[in-house]
């Protein structure tokens, strides 16, 4: 197999090949000596370079699309006057023209969908069309890259719908709350060019999953029409890394584990340069829009999590199931007003959750059948 495949066949989500213990067992070293702060300088040093991958029109298709912030748009009401004046920041700028880097989505389409018109376009093909509202994970240093394009399509034949992926803006340069604001954005704009939220499932792995849980909260509080179902694949819920499994599974897992009282950790370079002490940092990392299992869990769509039994995350979605059922007990007749499904891997962590064909196949399967459900 030539270096190409090879890279192809291990992209996250692709699986045409099994993966390997080796394989396992490399990513979880090279996971524990990465110094993510470093990786995130270095992608800020490299100029940003749009590159189209040459895929097969026979495998399916991908579009960039550039878009404004919706003219009818609200600004933001946050119960949090830090969060709400870093929002207010932002939404000033943007309806300015004014916010660094704008907005774009990739839409992408699997040839095997067998749609009729412009299958790339920013609207609906037909007036009842239902999508897939994909958000990438990556640490927040990574929102999206060229090679990431194979994944939406193989996402969207497995799901059987097009895939509309935000490219959020991510770095050192854009911290909180400019990811989530970038993701409600894109959210806006579909709704705005006639997607119903009813016709949307929304995706999110890793830290697009605290993205996900993050748009589901934030559409709560500012009172606006929600999507009708979600998947979460390894979500980050808890940016205070406050569950056992952080420490249950870390030397079977990926993951780097640096803590909260660190000032290169994970969640306070999210958050951005602040004045506040470290108590009260630590108290603002529970705010639900940075850590969603703190959110009122209410008001939610049907969910479907996905995690591996040796992940330092297994807890966040473990939590959040106990939580949402507590919220929501089941009725008489069994049924639940919000619905939720943890979906267990013996034996994957945060790498192989998302490799390997036989791994895959069981994912997509559950995926398939919760999204046929809509």
């Amino acid at each position: 197999m030539s270096d190409e495949l090879t890279t192809l066949y291990n992209l996250p989500g692709i699986g045409a090949a099994e993966m390997t213990e080796g394989e396992n067992e490399l990513a979880i070293r090279l996971g524990h000596a990465t110094d993510w702060l470093s990786r995130a300088q270095d992608e800020l040093s490299q100029p940003a370079q749009e590159k189209q991958l040459e895929i097969p029109e026979a495998t399916g298709v991908y579009r960039i699309i550039q878009h404004d912030m919706v003219d009818s748009e609200m600004p933001y009401a946050i119960d949090n006057p830090d969060i709400q004046a870093k929002f207010a920041k932002l939404h000033s700028l943007d309806k300015r023209g004014q916010l660094e880097g704008g907005h774009s989505f990739v839409v992408a389409s699997s040839a095997k969908l067998g749609l009729d018109g412009d299958i790339l376009a920013d609207s609906p093909l037909t007036a009842n069309e239902k999508i897939a509202l994909y958000i990438n994970g990556g640490g927040f240093i990574v929102s999206d890259m060229p090679i990431l394009k194979w994944f939406y399509i193989r996402l969207s034949m497995e799901v059987g719908r097009r895939v509309f992926v935000p490219r959020y803006s991510v770095g050192l340069n854009h911290p909180f709350p400019r990811a989530l604001y970038d993701v409600h954005t894109t959210y806006s704009y579909l709704i705005h060019r006639g997607f119903s939220p009813g016709n949307i499932v929304l995706i999110g792995t890793s830290s697009g999953g605290n993205l996900a849980m993050s748009l589901l909260l934030l559409l709560d509080m500012l009172q606006q029409p929600t999507v009708a179902r979600c998947i979460l694949i390894s979500p980050y819920l808890d940016m205070t890394m406050s569950f056992a499994s952080w420490q249950r599974n870390l030397n079977k897992c990926v993951v780097l584990f640096v803590p909260t009282s660190s000032p290169t950790s994970l969640p306070r370079v999210y958050y951005g340069p602040t004045d506040m002490s470290d108590s009260d940092i630590a108290l603002q990392l529970k705010h639900p829009l940075l850590s969603p299992i703190f959110g009122n869990l209410k008001d939610l769509p049907p969910i479907q999590v996905h995690v591996g039994e040796d992940e330092v995350l297994l807890d966040d979605a473990v939590e959040l199931v106990k939580r949402v059922k507590c919220v929501h007990p089941p009725s008489r007749s069994g049924s639940s007003l919000a619905p939720i499904k943890l979906v267990t891997y013996l034996g994957k962590n945060h790498y192989s959750i998302l490799r390997g064909k036989t791994q895959l196949d069981m994912l997509y399967h559950q995926m398939r059948e919760f999204c046929d459900a809509v």
